[in-house]
């Protein structure tokens, strides 16, 4: 106990335990900022964009719900079976994904998503006739194509993009960020 008695040792360990705390306190203040920066993804009042703007999240619901739609539609019987299957595994991680706010993870599986539906899309262009003859098969398709285009929208991935350059790239952010770990926010494929 006699090291804790020198004047130095003190300065020492309070400097020690600022430090400590500082960065504990930089850890956590940067990690909020960066989930409120992807928390855009799923509310475009967050966005600084301008005019309409629905966030991709809205568009990923979208795609999801024509995905299911398209499902009731095509059947899984006969020529269509490879298809529905393909497009019912691709809809079941897109959601997974989506449940969990994994946004890589979104973006892969709305690919897969994207790729299922154009494996219908073949089937139908192969001949194919649609089970009780459904007449809105066509607007399903224009529907998921439609959110599709909309997610391609970059208003997001500027956001991420200048949340990154402004808060994260800045002095002191950039070199706390560093030190505790802080992952930065991840853009939409």
């Amino acid at each position: 106990m006699e090291l804790f008695k020198k004047r130095s040792t003190a300065i020492a360990v309070f400097v020690l335990v600022v430090a400590v705390f500082t960065l504990i306190g930089s850890h956590l203040s940067l990690n909020r900022a960066c989930r409120k920066a992807e928390a855009a993804f799923f509310d475009a009042s967050l966005l600084d964009a301008e005019g309409y703007y629905t966030c991709p999240g809205d568009q990923v619901q979208y795609s999801l719900d024509y995905a299911t739609r398209l499902l009731t539609v095509i059947g899984s019987d006969g020529a269509w079976a490879d298809a529905y299957q393909a497009l019912r595994q691709a809809r079941l991680a897109l959601t997974d994904a989506f449940e969990a706010q994994d946004i890589p993870a979104i973006g892969t599986a709305d690919q897969a998503l994207a790729e299922a539906v154009e494996a219908v899309k073949a089937v139908k262009a192969s001949g194919a006739a649609l089970p009780d003859s459904y007449d809105d098969y066509d607007a399903i398709i224009a529907g998921f194509d439609g959110a599709q285009a909309t997610l391609a929208d970059p208003a997001y991935n500027e956001h991420i993009l200048a949340f990154r350059e402004d808060v994260l790239g800045g002095f002191p952010a950039n070199i706390l960020r560093r030190l505790t770990g802080v992952q930065a926010p991840e853009t939409f494929p």
